[in-house]
């Protein structure tokens, strides 16, 4: 007889177990073993099981294309209640690891939130991080290409048709930019029509000295607003720089 499900319960209790052996269903009063691991041939069915133990508290692997190793369902609508609660009391380490190798156009954590049509989940958010504890110095998202620089995006916000913000492998920065264009500059903010303008500041606006003056001819035409030994200049098209206003 194949085995097609084992079930090992060294560490675990199990409540009202079921075990379907060869298409026949066999309550089981006591689920446990000392020793050896409980070995049945069908699928485990339990109300509840409880793993208190001192070793891995479970395993679960499938070779399966098409099934889940684990799905966790919770099938209530109501409630404060969640589908996996993980809690971990060690502070050297992380209460979760995660690792993919995806190729496709998959993230290694996919989080689908199915929104409301209409916008009754407005208080909703497919991602939600509260650092509690007054005075926590904790990050509250920190990315790092710890075995050298990405070539992909480090952030990516794309909406309305186009990469609202984006921060490129380069580390140079684009708001409004057109879907998968690049930056010219560290900082590029591209004004989209319908907006009063492409930046807004409210407050003081500090230009340091340039370390040099800007040289050669941008064939995008503008020019370049830039401060030297205190002076506000303005170099145009032409290349010919203009002081806008003295030290």
């Amino acid at each position: 007889m194949s085995v097609t499900r084992r079930l090992f319960l060294g560490g675990f209790t199990a409540g009202a177990v079921t075990v379907a052996a060869g298409g026949d269903a066999v309550a089981a009063e006591t689920a446990e073993a000392a020793g050896e691991p409980t070995t049945f041939d069908g699928p485990v069915v339990a109300q509840r099981f409880v793993a208190d133990t001192t070793t891995n508290g479970a395993f679960l692997k499938t070779t399966s294309t098409t099934e889940h190793a684990l799905t966790v369902y919770q099938a209530g609508k109501s409630g404060s209640s969640v589908a996996l609660n993980i809690i971990s009391d060690n502070p050297d380490d992380s209460a979760v690891y995660i690792k993919g190798h995806e190729r496709a156009q998959r993230g290694t954590v996919k989080i689908t939130h199915v929104g409301a049509p209409d916008g009754s989940d407005a208080g909703a958010s497919a991602l939600s991080i509260d650092l509690t504890v007054a005075g926590t110095a904790a990050q509250g998202i920190h990315l790092v290409a710890g075995n050298g620089p990405t070539k992909g995006n480090l952030i990516c916000l794309r909406n309305n048709g186009r990469d609202d913000f984006v921060v490129k492998g380069s580390g140079r920065v684009g708001i409004g930019m057109d879907i998968g264009a690049g930056p010219w500059s560290q900082l590029h903010v591209v004004q989209r029509p319908g907006t009063d303008s492409a930046l807004m500041v409210e407050g003081l606006v500090r230009i340091v000295d340039a370390a040099a003056a800007p040289t050669g001819v941008d064939s995008r035409g503008g020019g370049v607003l830039y401060a030297q030994n205190g002076e506000l200049w303005w170099r145009g098209p032409d290349g010919d720089p203009s002081r806008i206003a003295p030290a």
